[in-house]
């Protein structure tokens, strides 16, 4: 968006739709800047804003609200797509934490929180939530994920953590008894956070759960790294698109590098369901994409067959049910054309 385009428009507030990165029109700073002034203190920084996602998140959260029907209508128009439950991997504030431990339907949301917040939750809380969340660097979409590269045209490696940082972060963790998530895209993303998890287990920290979100343009040798530390790689086959979407950005090696599902089971032996899921950062929501994506991907590599994407997926939780999808040889996509889920928790109209 140009100044002009900005000085143009009513007030809005436009997110990118990887949720890395937004912009302010003009007539719209005002507000922003009374309600969320840090965010609009900082809106053209992209760095900071890569290093700060639960907080932009939260003020998302604070400009919107978030109460128990939107909370219920949001999960309720999964269910047509063929979701029937969801791991939510930020919940930025201690209000949204509590209304949805609170919701008639917590039972098919499965809470993370960032460590800031982690640090001021009580006891029954914690239990509550799954684990922490980091966010080690930025997006392909935004041009800020941790790759070597080079990018097509403009493109910074991101990253929140110096290693040291990270290292204590991990090392604090790991005393807490929980879970760890990591969002890392591209190869440097993944070193980083495969070091820093080796050099933590080796001080003696323990974590009930270890997640690797993303992981596009993992390699067979950090695939490896990660089964021997017991993490749980946490994959979107509909990021595949990636390849085809942004050619614009990225060289051919990584158009091809990118999601090495037949790697990840056929070499280093991740099986989908148990330490390989799919699903995180469902964009756009759905099973139907991401089957489409899996079944006919860009590359062979990272083709996927419905039982193993069914597996990776796994069943819904607090909610049983069927799905079914029209697979479409001709065309090569998949669609959802029937649901039926029996909610095991109360529903709210």
């Amino acid at each position: 968006m140009t100044r002009d385009a900005l000085a143009s428009l009513p007030p809005l507030l436009l997110i990118n739709f990887s949720l890395h990165g937004f912009a302010v029109s003009d007539s719209g700073l005002q507000y922003v800047e009374q309600t969320v002034p840090q965010v609009a203190e900082h809106r053209n920084n992209q760095a900071w804003c890569e290093a700060h996602v639960p907080a932009i998140f939260a003020a998302y959260c604070d400009l919107t609200g978030i109460d128990e029907g939107k909370l219920v209508s949001y999960i309720d128009a999964m269910v047509p797509l063929g979701i029937g439950s969801s791991d939510e991997m930020t919940v930025p504030t201690m209000e949204a934490l509590d209304r949805c431990v609170a919701s008639s339907y917590t039972e098919r949301l499965g809470l993370w929180i960032a460590p800031e917040l982690y640090r001021k939750v009580d006891k029954p809380r914690r239990k509550a939530v799954v684990g922490t969340k980091l966010y080690l660097d930025g997006a392909i979409g935004a041009r800020s994920a941790a790759i070597r590269g080079p990018w097509i045209g403009a493109g910074t490696a991101m990253f929140t953590y110096t290693d040291t940082a990270l290292c204590g972060l991990l090392d604090e963790i790991g005393s807490w008894d929980t879970g760890v998530a990591m969002h890392a895209i591209g190869e440097m993303a993944i070193e980083q956070a495969l070091t820093a998890l080796e050099k933590a287990v080796a001080n003696g920290a323990r974590f009930k759960l270890i997640r690797l979100e993303h992981l596009q343009f993992i390699d067979e040798h950090q695939a490896r790294r990660a089964k021997r530390l017991g993490a749980v790689l946490s994959m979107q086959p509909n990021f595949s698109s990636d390849s085809r979407d942004y050619k614009d950005r990225l060289p051919e090696s990584y158009l091809r590098r990118n999601n090495p599902f037949r790697m990840l089971i056929d070499e280093a032996g991740f099986e989908p369901g148990r330490d390989l899921i799919f699903g995180s950062d469902g964009m756009p929501d759905g099973i139907a994409y991401a089957a489409t994506e899996s079944l006919f991907p860009a590359y062979p590599a990272q083709r996927l067959s419905l039982d193993e994407l069914i597996a990776g997926y796994g069943p819904a939780r607090g909610v049983s049910g069927a799905v079914t999808l029209e697979i479409d040889e001709d065309n090569g996509r998949a669609v959802v054309i029937a649901t039926k889920f029996d909610s095991q928790s109360p529903r709210r109209q």
